[in-house]
């Protein structure tokens, strides 16, 4: 980072030397313009700095409300899934007790006094009784098919949108990590091109920064 290759210099400090070498009146005209030009250089480093220094922080900034987006949808996703778990555990037993309710009635149905009502019963009557048991089998099952169903559905749609949320986030966090890595790469550099930072380095060694 930029940080790191300026970790020994101090802008503000190299300004003040050239701020006092300009005052020297025994300088050449060579030696005045060289001061000016790179205080010049180093006011736009300064600045420069700056600026990359605050979109950096925007950038770690965003990433991490990004991150903290992406765990909210995880967490919430796992909430989903935790739901959608019991819904299904919740049908299986609903089925379950249906066919409890069906083997008791078959057994009362075999007792006394079920067995004389039973045999009491014409073919027709037991046809239109277990019918009845049918519907109500049936009725029961298909109400619950719907209501779960229903929810089954509203859930799995609020679990792909919170899926959708989480790739997006991530793309959104790729970026900021590839537009971090250019701004880290442009640090590297600083952006100078080779005559000027070579000046830079031997305004280094001028003020005894060579070390």
């Amino acid at each position: 980072m930029l940080k790191f290759l300026f970790q020994d210099v101090n802008i503000s400090e190299l300004m003040k030397k050239l701020d006092i070498l300009g005052d020297n009146g025994n300088l050449r005209n060579e030696e005045q313009v060289a001061i000016i030009q790179a205080g010049t250089v180093l006011s736009l480093c300064e600045k420069w700095l700056k600026q990359i220094e605050e979109t950096e922080a925007a950038l770690t900034q965003k990433m991490i409300d990004l991150e903290n987006e992406k765990d909210l949808f995880s967490k919430q996703k796992g909430y989903l899934e935790e739901e959608l778990d019991y819904r299904k555990q919740a049908l299986d037993q609903a089925y379950m007790k249906i066919q409890e309710l069906e083997a008791t009635l078959y057994n009362a149905l075999q007792q006394e006094p079920g067995k004389r009502v039973s045999e009491s019963l014409n073919e027709a009557q037991r046809e239109d009784l277990c019918a009845a048991v049918e519907k109500v089998r049936r009725q029961i099952l298909r109400q619950s098919r719907e209501f779960d169903c229903q929810i089954l559905h509203e859930r799995m749609e609020l679990l792909q949108q919170a899926q959708q949320r989480i790739r997006e986030l991530e793309e959104k966090i790729e970026l900021q990590k590839r537009q971090l890595k250019e701004i880290e790469e442009k640090h590297s550099s600083c952006g100078l091109d080779e005559s000027t930072a070579k000046g830079y380095m031997g305004m280094k060694r001028a003020f005894g920064l060579n070390q």
